[in-house]
């Protein structure tokens, strides 16, 4: 991701280190949480049907809740 030149510091302030470490690790969440998700989705798409709905629900607000995050670690 390219920064524009006001919002780059040099040496980075430990705040800012901190904060490009809670964006990293809330990347990898995110990451896995897909993946896990998807497993899921496999398993219980598979053996039932009918879970389907609660599996695509489940999806949507675990994306609503990371996006969230997101603009909190941003802000």
């Amino acid at each position: 991701m390219i920064r524009p030149a006001s919002e780059i510091e040099y040496p980075p302030s430990q705040a800012l280190c901190k904060k490009a470490r809670m964006i990293a690790r809330m990347s990898a969440l995110s990451e896995n949480t897909d993946n896990l998700m998807s497993v899921i989705a496999q398993r219980l798409g598979s053996e039932e049907p009918k879970y389907a709905a609660e599996i695509e629900a489940m999806t949507e607000e675990q994306s609503r809740l990371i996006d969230n995050m997101r603009r909190i670690i941003r802000s």
